[in-house]
């Protein structure tokens, strides 16, 4: 189908499927069993005209856009729905339960009207008038298996723009039907209907810099997309809850991405699920310049469905919940301007699925943090305040608050950095209330005295008691999305003699020699185990080999090993240790060693939480070591959540239903 027609022809087209008859053999020349309605003669003939629609919600501007910015959306959505386009490359699967095959248009055609052809494969009738019953499915690429009369199917989370919008015949709005023979058997009539909802963004308000990807967010944690199950004969989808995708635990998601935007792109396509949206969606541009801009609609999405015509039972992956299904719709947003003041700069982590572990992302962290405001120059780690670091994309803060009888001061070593405990979580604070899909990581520890210390103890303990509503419990075990809008703690000591014992979801380790397993306790520091920390903190060197060496170790040994495991928690510490006057050129030698390594050049997996020495700052290539750990994450945990690499781009078809028939001869398997 022409690109910009995709809707058109799904709401009003009608077309006509004749298959060319042909002799080929399917798995090398062998016969097909006999079975009525698919015997070698005459080609069946399918007709088809779409009965649902999609529900067209309105248009919604998420911000002015000036004057001579406005663009326009490849579709005019208007009240004819008259014009479809079907080129050769489009793709239909249709199936008998048993076998599928794929048709395509003999010629591109105009008009309502279109005529199909199998490519040498195709389902025929012998005459003899009996009915058969078989199943269609569009577009043929989304298909990942049939069985019976239920196909299985994906709503990518990561999705690719060219195949969206600009490639006819790869991906449309997912329609399916049930049709039986008539006409002596010869003949049968599919009337569509909508599996999924399409998403537009306009996004011609972006000027200045060239967009790249675009993702949305569901405001209500409702699943946008996910491997899915049609059943035509009840009409009813099921979203699958545990796929068995070892780096996901499920490809569900209630976030899609579409990648690789062209340049000059002024509307960018989704594919979502049918699932009622009650909060709205989170919408956020990244651009080629590494920046983010996000915007928030709280209108609700979708309708829902109170006939038998479309049914839904989708269950949520997080916690296994109904999720609200809706009529099928097409929604389109403006995004408007990224000058506008509701842009926010840096919410990388709005465009990870949120059902990802907690453990399986990969963090930039701020060695200590804080630092930047150091009494004493030389003992300066980072170059920007705590606020600063969270809105360039920082993830993770080391603080080390020293107590000193009436204050707890974040010092480094003896120099005191002027801001306190409390001042840098009200920053911590301020910037998730601004940013709810982003989570920071924060590592206590005590400077300037013994684990155990009561004293200091009590007062952090009191001090976080204030924050509890932003803490998120135990949030280092567990997915993403609970995390979202919260820090997750743990303290570098285990503490056992404060009065101030409470349980407040964070977590207590002991410190010691690197590559060690910590359990990860909590409330009074001999309390239930709740996961293992292992970190690398061997900064008792100068040398940047000795020390890349002991990251490397950290990786291959330790975080490979256990790459799905969510029962661990890995900090890598990048820092290195010298003279308080050398820290800024001892730091660009071991982030330069980093950047230059191919252990982490290369890598697929995770990396964890990286605390390095002055992040974002490029006189130390802190904002390349930025780079490399934030877009591990596009590497890591969109495995099996995206079309790159998907089934259909590797040059094997779908399976079919079951290994064999009932008189033991073999089930054909159609290539693509």
């Amino acid at each position: 189908m022409k690109r910009n027609k995709y809707i058109y022809m799904l709401l009003a087209s009608a077309l006509t499927l004749s298959a060319c008859s042909s002799d080929d053999a399917l798995d090398g020349g062998k016969d097909q069993p006999s079975r009525p309605g698919i015997q070698k003669g005459d080609a069946l003939t399918f007709e088809a005209s779409v009965g649902q629609g999609l529900q067209i919600l309105d248009e919604e501007n998420l911000d002015v856009v000036s004057e001579g910015q406005s663009g326009k959306s490849h579709i005019a959505v208007n009240s004819d729905f008259d014009v479809t386009t079907w080129f050769t490359n489009d793709k239909i699967s249709v199936s008998d339960g048993t076998l599928n095959y794929t048709y395509s248009p003999e010629s591109e055609t105009t008009g309502q009207n279109c005529t199909f052809a199998a490519g040498g494969n195709e389902f025929t009738s012998d005459g003899s008038g009996q009915e058969g019953t078989f199943y269609a499915f569009y577009p043929s690429d989304a298909v990942l298996a049939w069985n019976g009369n239920t196909v299985t199917s994906m709503i990518w989370t990561e999705q690719n723009y060219e195949e969206n919008v600009e490639q006819s015949g790869v991906m449309g709005a997912y329609v399916a039907s049930k049709a039986t023979t008539t006409g002596g058997g010869a003949n049968a009539h599919f009337s569509f209907g909508h599996i999924c909802s399409v998403i537009d963004v306009d996004i011609s308000g972006i000027t200045g810099e060239t967009v790249d990807a675009v993702s949305i967010y569901a405001n209500s944690q409702v699943s946008l997309a996910g491997k899915l199950k049609y059943d035509f004969d009840t009409k009813v989808i099921a979203v699958s809850n545990n796929d068995d995708t070892g780096y996901s635990f499920s490809t569900q998601s209630e976030m899609v991405r579409v990648s690789n935007v062209a340049s000059g792109a002024s509307v960018v396509r989704f594919y979502v699920l049918p699932t009622a949206q009650a909060n709205g969606v989170t919408i956020t541009v990244h651009t080629t310049d590494g920046n983010y801009y996000t915007k928030k609609s709280t209108n609700a999405l979708g309708t829902s469905s109170p006939n038998s015509d479309f049914m839904a039972s989708v269950t949520n992956g997080a916690g296994g919940s109904s999720m609200g299904a809706c009529l099928p719709y097409y929604k389109k947003y403006k995004f408007g301007s990224k000058t506008a003041s509701n842009v926010r700069m840096m919410n990388w982590m709005a465009m990870l699925p949120g059902n990802v572990k907690f453990n399986h992302l990969s963090l930039p962290g701020a060695h200590d943090a804080a630092t930047s405001a150091c009494s004493d120059n030389s003992a300066k780690c980072q170059a920007y305040t705590v606020s600063d670091l969270l809105s360039k994309g920082c993830r993770a803060l080391d603080l080390r608050p020293y107590y000193n009888s009436s204050t707890l001061e974040i010092y480094h070593g003896i120099a005191s950095t002027g801001v306190t405990l409390s001042g840098a979580l009200d920053a911590v604070r301020s910037f998730l209330t601004a940013n709810p899909t982003e989570t920071v990581f924060i590592l206590l520890a005590q400077e300037g005295g013994s684990d155990g210390n009561a004293n200091w103890q009590n007062r952090v303990w009191s001090c976080l008691s204030n924050y509890t509503d932003y803490i998120a419990s135990y949030g280092w075990q567990g997915n993403l999305n609970p995390c979202r809008g919260k820090m997750v703690v743990i303290f570098r000591n285990t503490y056992t003699g404060g009065s101030n014992n409470g349980d407040l979801g964070c977590g207590k380790v002991g410190w010691g020699s690197s590559f060690n397993d910590k359990s990860i306790l909590t409330g009074n520091g001999s309390g239930t185990a709740r996961g293992t920390l292992r970190y690398q903190d061997e900064y008792e060197t100068t040398n940047t080999s000795t020390k890349l060496g002991n990251l490397t170790k950290m990786l291959n040994e330790h975080i490979v090993p256990n790459e799905t495991n969510a029962g661990y928690t890995f900090v890598n510490n990048v820092n290195i240790a010298g003279t308080l006057s050398n820290i800024s050129s001892l730091s660009t030698n071991m982030n330069n060693a980093v950047l230059g390594s191919t252990a982490f050049k290369d890598h697929t997996g995770k990396f964890c939480i990286m605390m390095v020495d002055f992040l974002h700052s490029s006189s130390q290539k802190g904002d390349k070591m930025f780079d490399l750990i934030h877009k591990q994450n596009y590497k890591y945990v969109y495995k099996s959540r995206t079309r790159f690499g998907s089934p259909s781009s590797t040059g094997t078809g779908a399976n079919v239903a079951g290994d064999e028939y009932a008189d033991d001869s073999e089930v054909f398997v159609k290539e693509r």
